[in-house]
């Protein structure tokens, strides 16, 4: 699993790129959860091609994290495997999830 900042200025971008499994779950969520800071953040999940149960678990620690630091946080771009796992699992009532990057911006600027 890759994790790059796409974007730093009024909003941060935070881009996953692989799969979240049961051995990399727990790195993915404290690595996020040290970007995010004050500013709104867009995670973008265009090339995050599977998510585990460990992994729903550990995207749901870092909405929960970022709320409770009052930062907005929305998933952008997620592909259709993994909105079908988020679907099934109920998580798309828990995550805000957009279908573009561009949506997500209107959503936090909103």
């Amino acid at each position: 699993m890759e994790i790059t900042v796409e974007r730093d200025d009024d909003l941060k971008i935070i881009a996953l790129d692989g799969e979240i499994q049961a051995n990399n779950a727990d790195d993915v969520r404290d690595q996020v959860i040290n970007l995010i800071d004050k500013k709104p953040t867009i995670i973008s999940m265009k090339k995050c091609r599977y998510v585990s149960s460990a992994g729903l678990r550990a995207l749901l620690m870092i909405a929960k994290t970022a709320k409770s630091r009052g930062v907005k946080v929305v998933y952008a771009a997620t592909i259709e495997e993994v909105l079908d796992i988020f679907k099934m699992t109920g998580f798309i009532k828990m995550l805000k999830c957009v279908d573009t990057v561009a949506d997500a911006e209107k959503e936090l600027r909103g």
